[in-house]
């Protein structure tokens, strides 16, 4: 199995894994809002089972990691080799769904200041760095996956 292949695999692995944890998540919150609204749950327990599950998230996240560490060192400086086509058109999709995200992200960062606009400052201010630091993340992925595939042309060709 090529590198590629195994940091494919591996990012599956943690996709698959994480889509279960924010599935549970939401069903669990989703639940005690629901109780919550219907005057069955006090605050203070919603703030609990949010916390709860914050921390229970964090740990499968860092877990589901941890495990996959092997397969993701492919995503460090240096990158998995590329050299089957298919793997190629895999990367190249992956960087065109990172460039709609964050044009996404920009129109939804504008839209939402616009329709807050006149509302407190402050929680415009984090949902603003949130949405900015998101996208820096997505682009620096972006950087990343086309020194990739530039260096698999280079070596392809040599």
């Amino acid at each position: 199995m090529s590198n590629i292949a195994r940091y494919l695999s591996a990012e599956k692995y943690v996709g698959i894994r994480i889509l279960f944890v924010v599935s549970v998540g939401v069903v669990v919150l989703g639940t005690a809002a629901l109780a919550f609204a219907k005057g069955l749950l006090s605050p203070r327990a919603l703030g609990l089972a949010m916390i709860a599950y914050a921390a229970c998230a964090t740990g499968a996240v860092f877990v589901t990691l941890r495990n996959a560490g092997v397969g993701l060192q492919g995503s460090s400086s240096e990158g998995p080799e590329i050299a089957e086509d298919g793997a190629r058109k895999k990367f190249r999709r992956r960087i065109r769904k990172l460039q709609v995200s964050v044009a996404f992200f920009a129109i939804v960062l504008l839209y939402g200041l616009w329709q807050t606009r006149g509302g407190p400052w402050a929680p415009r201010l984090v949902g603003a760095t949130v949405n900015i630091l998101l996208q820096i993340v997505m682009i620096q992925a972006i950087r990343r996956m086309q020194r990739q595939l530039k260096q698999g042309d280079s070596s392809r060709h040599e």
